[in-house]
């Protein structure tokens, strides 16, 4: 008699911090994977009180747009597509992390802060000074990685090229929007890479 592997997603839910966490580009073989955490994440925003109209999950569409203008990054946790970042060089040279989306199941296992890490090393590499992204205030998961992590909300303190980022996008904005630079329920938080 042999034991069939479980696909790669229907391994049991990790209560520990996995034992090899790789951290590589996408691959096509993951894509769906990274669909199914996209819509994941957004239904447990969703129910955290975020409308859905606000931030609607990508699907395959999206994710392969995604790709197409961002560094998008997949964490493997112990052979399980486990999270996933995507971020962008925006002017005036700053480092924007778009997403960073792990599975609910697998949060709170140090997942986060590996693919936050190898954003900012990504970012150095390019000798970009700071990494800016939006957060919604109810994702207090969320928004206490980013925290923990080193960020800190957007501010007059936050140095010249976070503000000349900030003047840029709320430059932006389309008539009859509000603003640009954060939805309505969203904060912007910075950190600096020097």
């Amino acid at each position: 008699m042999t034991v069939r592997e479980l696909p790669r997603d229907a391994r049991p839910t990790m209560t520990k911090p996995p034992l090899r966490v790789r951290i590589a580009k996408l691959q096509d073989t993951q894509i769906d994977s990274v669909v199914s955490i996209d819509l994941a994440c957004k239904q447990l925003m969703q129910r955290a009180g975020v409308p859905a109209s606000e931030l609607p999950a990508r699907g395959l569409a999206g994710i392969a747009k995604l790709t197409k203008v961002h560094n998008v990054l997949v964490a493997d946790a112990d052979g399980t597509v486990a999270g996933y970042a995507a971020w962008r060089d925006e002017s005036p040279g700053v480092a924007y992390l778009e997403e960073l989306a792990v599975k609910p199941e697998l949060q709170r296992l140090g997942i986060g802060t590996r693919l936050l890490d190898a954003v900012r090393e990504e970012a150095r590499a390019v000798s970009l000074p700071i990494l800016v992204t939006r957060c919604w205030a109810k994702a207090a998961r969320g928004k206490a990685l980013l925290e923990k992590a080193g960020f800190a909300l957007l501010s007059g303190e936050s140095g010249q090229r976070a503000q000349r980022w900030r003047e840029e996008q709320e430059n932006a904005r389309t008539p009859g929007e509000e603003s640009a630079l954060a939805k309505e329920g969203q904060v912007v938080m910075v950190q600096s890479l020097l």
